[in-house]
């Protein structure tokens, strides 16, 4: 554990900062301590949390097999036979890394005003 006492220029005031941060070291362990057990409890209330059956899972298992299935079926409409995914080879892609070290080109300087004129009539 780290202790800390901010220490000043009077030297019989660092040493009453240090004795005061050694003072509470029995109180920042019993806190210590109680935070351990806290997160103990809490491990083993997951445990248990783990062994308990998902009581929905047959219900899961069912929607996620008509899910698959209905996709399949939507698929099967959109993709024609004779069109086939074209996969794309790593030498021919262009690099982002050459795109990155290119220089950039200067920026025209002719910006239009973008000065609003307001007309108010008495």
């Amino acid at each position: 554990m780290t202790h800390r006492a901010s220490l000043g220029t009077d030297p019989r005031g660092n040493l009453t900062r240090i004795d005061n941060a050694l003072a509470q070291i029995p109180q920042r362990l019993e806190a210590v301590k109680n935070q351990l057990e806290n997160l103990y409890q809490q491990q083993a209330a997951a445990k248990v949390e783990i062994d308990k059956p998902f009581p929905q899972e047959q219900e899961l298992r069912e929607k996620s097999a008509r899910l698959t299935e209905l996709d399949t079926l939507l698929n099967i409409d959109s993709k024609a036979p004779n069109q086939q995914e074209t996969i794309v080879a790593k030498s021919t892609r262009p690099s982002i890394l050459e795109g990155l070290r290119r220089p950039i080109p200067p920026r025209a300087t002719d910006k239009k005003s973008k000065s609003r004129e307001e007309v108010r009539s008495l």
